[in-house]
């Protein structure tokens, strides 16, 4: 069987396309790899971040102050208040990450991991809904999570959160 130019150009290209289009296959599995290692990455940071958070509540130094401000924001004392609001706001980061990740993870018939576990804290240690309240609620940007962590505050304390507080200061009604 002869072949002309014609043909054997045809060929090539098909052969051509074959080809590219495998590559392209190839490159979408690695991207796809990539992505599932910096989510690994991501929720490894995050885990090491709460981890180092947690081993501050019970250095001898911080864990009278967060035990005392977590369970009455109002009975820290200028010093220890901004020990407890680096802290929260280290915790909140964490957070916030894992929001940002998608690392909700239905669980357990749960919706919302975060909600569940923002709730728990807020029924449990009444401090860390009041810092939620007057200052968690100012750093956290996202509207989605803002939604989530105002509902499990309403939900642990029976009430909404009062938004005219900014950085700690209750704004005056006009």
């Amino acid at each position: 069987m002869d072949m002309d130019w014609d043909q054997i150009a045809t060929l090539a290209q098909l052969v051509t396309g074959v080809a590219t289009l495998a590559v392209a296959v190839l490159l979408v599995s690695q991207l796809r790899q990539q992505h599932r290692d910096s989510e690994r990455e991501i929720l490894y940071a995050s885990r090491t971040m709460t981890n180092d958070n947690l081993e501050k509540i019970i250095d001898p130094d911080f864990g009278p102050i967060w035990h005392k401000g977590s369970q009455n924001l109002d009975s820290l004392s200028g010093h220890e208040l901004e020990q407890f609001r680096i802290w929260n706001q280290m915790a909140f980061f964490n957070i916030s990450v894992n929001h940002r990740a998608g690392h909700e993870g239905i669980d357990r018939g749960i919706d919302s991991r975060i909600f569940e576990t923002t709730r728990s804290a807020f029924l449990s240690w009444p401090g860390m809904a009041s810092y939620y309240e007057r200052y968690g609620r100012d750093q956290t940007y996202d509207p989605a999570l803002r939604g989530l962590m105002d509902e499990a505050f309403s939900e642990a304390t029976s009430r909404e959160v009062e938004a005219s507080w900014r950085r700690g200061v209750k704004e005056k009604a006009s």
